[in-house]
């Protein structure tokens, strides 16, 4: 089990420096991507950071000249961001960064929240050694993160503790699943999750979970995670109003 553990988190490693651009993405099967995926793969990073806000028009053109390339692999990236749903494909305006409405939004955030409390049950569950280590320093840099007012480290050590949990729960398919979601509310978690009053709540929140999760209890883990998540989901009134949703 700890030998999972550290393959685990080997392929996290691999995949947070594909994000940040220090090694390659790569394509099914651990083929080199294809001109299209590595495409893809930044307007993915920009429109998890906000970069690219819902509604923005993606135009080919622009996205040809920008990465010197024909239209062909642009429209190829295309395709593949409105498979994941980051993307939507509309008749006369073409590609647009996907601008859910508030409805949505609370359904993606119901639907997350059901996943990772199941995550969270799994984890107390399963979880050995190497990955309690792990939740406790994930936890412990982002309670640190949280007081030193800077949004990207604090939302990039909030994600990495909630990696920990999923990790710890030896399921795969789980995980992805809870990936791709948290790739489409990206944009709206970063909204919400640095409010002031909203981090100062999730900091209770994360610190209660935690303790559930170490003390093995999976039904008030997951009961944590559940109502951590579905507080981020009620904020969404907030985001509605400022985005016009």
């Amino acid at each position: 089990m700890a030998d999972q553990g550290h393959e685990a988190d080997a392929l996290e490693l691999t995949e947070d420096a594909r994000k940040t651009g220090a090694v390659p993405p790569v394509g099914e099967l651990g083929r080199p991507a294809t001109r299209a995926e590595e495409i893809a793969a930044a307007l993915e990073d920009e429109i998890v950071k906000g970069e690219l806000p819902p509604g923005q028009r993606l135009d080919e053109q622009l996205l040809g000249k920008r990465f010197s390339v024909s239209r062909t692999p642009v429209r190829e990236a295309l395709r593949l961001l409105a498979a994941s749903g980051l993307v939507t494909i509309e008749p006369r305006l073409g590609a647009i960064v996907a601008r859910p409405t508030v409805s949505e939004i609370f359904d993606l955030f119901e639907l997350v929240g059901e996943l990772e409390a199941v995550a969270a049950r799994l984890a107390c569950e399963r979880m050995g050694d190497h990955h309690r280590a792990q939740i406790t320093r994930t936890h412990d840099a982002c309670r640190a993160a949280g007081r030193q007012g800077d949004a990207d480290t604090y939302i990039a050590r909030n994600d990495a503790f909630h990696a920990a949990i999923h990790t710890a729960s030896e399921n795969r398919a789980l995980r992805d699943q809870i990936a791709l979601l948290n790739k489409r509310l990206a944009p709206y978690r970063r909204f919400i999750t640095f409010r002031p009053e909203r981090k100062h709540a999730a900091e209770q929140e994360h610190e209660i979970l935690a303790q559930a999760l170490l003390a093995g209890d999976a039904d008030a883990a997951a009961r944590a995670m559940k109502e951590h998540v579905q507080m981020l989901a009620d904020d969404a009134f907030v985001l509605a109003r400022s985005l016009r949703l």
